[in-house]
């Protein structure tokens, strides 16, 4: 009787605690919402043909809305490439936050300089589960780079690089890329990654997927 009593005091105690964590333990939300004012467009980068064969699902579009999307509807661009990288399910169109601030900010400041954001479609793909199926994906990828760049060719100084911005397993994606046997380093001057997976796991299933992910573009 007893212990009985016991177990359900401390069963009791842990559900208090629990519901005092939940109801006042939460943390501020500091995140800022991002607001647009525009229509968002989705200019398609034309692929050259045996890209087009190759990843037929896929697809390279450049963010605009607003009168910078008139602008650049011929796709001549002057400013600094950056590469957006869906996620596991993720879609191309989750650009827009990163595309519209950062039109935003380039409006506020002086100089002229500003970011034009691409962003892939690897065809809402689920990947997240088996590291070998980010092979396509991580293929796919320098492609994209070279059409980017090859924008620029007419500029005075045509950027040689490009940011990629990789949003959970499109992260993954990204450091996939420098496996690549052909793949050159110097296309890429910097990675940014959000919430995405940085360092082995500890479980061995998801260790088994890590590993196979970070290979899965080799052979290519």
């Amino acid at each position: 009787m007893k212990m009985a009593a016991l177990f359900y005091g401390v069963a009791l105690a842990l559900l208090a605690t629990g519901l005092r964590e939940l109801l006042t333990g939460s943390e501020e939300n500091r995140c800022s919402m991002t607001y647009m004012y525009e229509y968002p467009e989705y200019r398609r980068v034309t692929l050259p043909r045996r890209v087009s064969r190759l990843y037929p699902a896929y697809g390279l579009y450049l963010y605009g809305e607003g009168l910078y999307a008139q602008e650049t509807r011929a796709l001549k661009l002057t400013g600094a490439p950056v590469l957006f990288l869906p996620g596991n399910a993720g879609s191309y169109k989750q650009a827009r936050s990163l595309g519209s601030v950062a039109l935003r900010k380039a409006e506020n400041m002086e100089g002229g300089a500003h970011l034009n954001v691409f962003t892939v479609d690897f065809n809402e793909e689920l990947v997240a589960l088996y590291g070998g199926s980010l092979r396509r994906p991580t293929l796919f990828l320098p492609e994209c780079i070279k059409a980017v760049l090859r924008l620029y060719k007419g500029q005075e100084r045509p950027p040689s690089t490009v940011v990629l911005v990789g949003h959970s397993m499109g992260g993954v994606v990204a450091r996939a890329l420098f496996t690549l046997p052909r793949f050159s380093p110097h296309l890429v001057s910097l990675i940014i990654t959000q919430a995405s997976l940085t360092w082995p796991p500890c479980s061995p299933w998801t260790h088994t997927c890590w590993t196979s992910t970070l290979r899965s573009g080799r052979g290519g």
